[in-house]
């Protein structure tokens, strides 16, 4: 049985919410499996659609579906899931021609038929095209409300900000979570959002979660947990408005948060690097004549 004892308390109860919730965790592939134990064990009947699954290939498409619509006793959902993962095109098709995007809809299709109270999806939109993404979203925005739960796990910063819901960053640490674009808080205090693009969607950053900022070619790129987004800003209208959250004009090209920075590193006389948890193995770089100006600031 998969062991769920890596599960922060705080995860563990966000899996036991009651009907009509939508939780999406950006969390490393091994953490699935304690995320899936926790759910087997709540007593609930959970809809499983994994990272990695296999199929009965001989099968076609609504035979697939039909095969579990007779195993639940749920009359009638195969052809509407099949509806809601855009697969009506191929019914017929044999699962062994389907690609791997059409795959993952009928894996999502098959608990669908299952209709059961809680459904648990890695990477949801793996794979996918812009049509592919639109129905899964489409269909995870409506889960709340029939009064079951939406849980998805994904290694993706990208995919996660782009799944309706709350959204929780899980790792050994513990678990903290990620402000949805919507909620800019009216709470009485400023708050800073940094805007960047993933594809088409707008995105809003809080600075704790910018790694660091990148301008190359005229544009400027964001880096957050290892993945790049398209920023409107320049790194000087950056630098302004993140200086007070801590990040540091380290290189022309170059702003860190230096809550990330983890070691100073020197490659040779003229040659320094700041390295960070989730940066470049070989660093962000550090200007020579930025070196005095950081000893001052940071009292080393």
């Amino acid at each position: 049985m998969e062991s769920s004892a890596a599960l922060p308390h705080a995860a563990r109860e966000l899996l036991l919410k009651g009907g009509g919730c939508a939780v999406n965790f950006e969390c490393a592939p091994e953490l699935c499996a304690p995320l899936r134990a926790e759910l087997a064990r709540s007593g609930r009947s959970v809809g499983f659609v994994r990272a990695d699954e296999g199929f009965y290939d001989r099968m076609d498409t609504a035979a697939y579906l039909r095969l579990f619509e007779r195993m639940a006793g749920t009359r009638g959902m195969a052809d509407a899931a099949l509806a809601a993962m855009g697969l009506e095109d191929a019914r017929r098709t044999p699962l062994r021609r389907l690609t791997p995007a059409q795959r993952r809809r009928l894996s999502i299709a098959r608990e669908i038929v299952r209709a059961p109270e809680v459904f648990y999806i890695e990477e949801p939109l793996a794979g996918q095209d812009a049509e592919g993404c639109r129905r899964i979203l489409e269909w995870m925005d409506g889960v709340p409300s029939t009064g079951r739960c939406c849980i998805a796990a994904t290694a993706s910063t990208r995919t996660v900000y782009l799944l309706p819901g709350e959204r929780y960053h899980l790792d050994g640490n513990g678990l903290e979570r990620l402000e949805a674009a919507e909620e800019s808080a009216a709470q009485g205090t400023a708050v800073e959002k940094i805007p960047a693009k993933a594809g088409e969607t707008l995105l809003l950053f809080n600075p704790s979660d910018i790694d660091f900022a990148e301008s190359a070619s005229g544009r400027t790129a964001l880096s957050v947990r290892g993945e790049e987004y398209a920023c409107a800003l320049t790194l000087e209208e950056l630098s302004v408005r993140l200086e007070r959250y801590g990040f540091f004009r380290c290189h022309r090209s170059y702003l860190v948060n230096m809550q990330k920075v983890q070691e100073v590193v020197c490659w040779t006389r003229n040659s320094y690097a700041l390295r960070l948890e989730n940066g470049p193995e070989s660093g962000v770089p550090l200007s020579k004549g930025r070196i005095d100006a950081m000893r001052r600031q940071y009292r080393f």
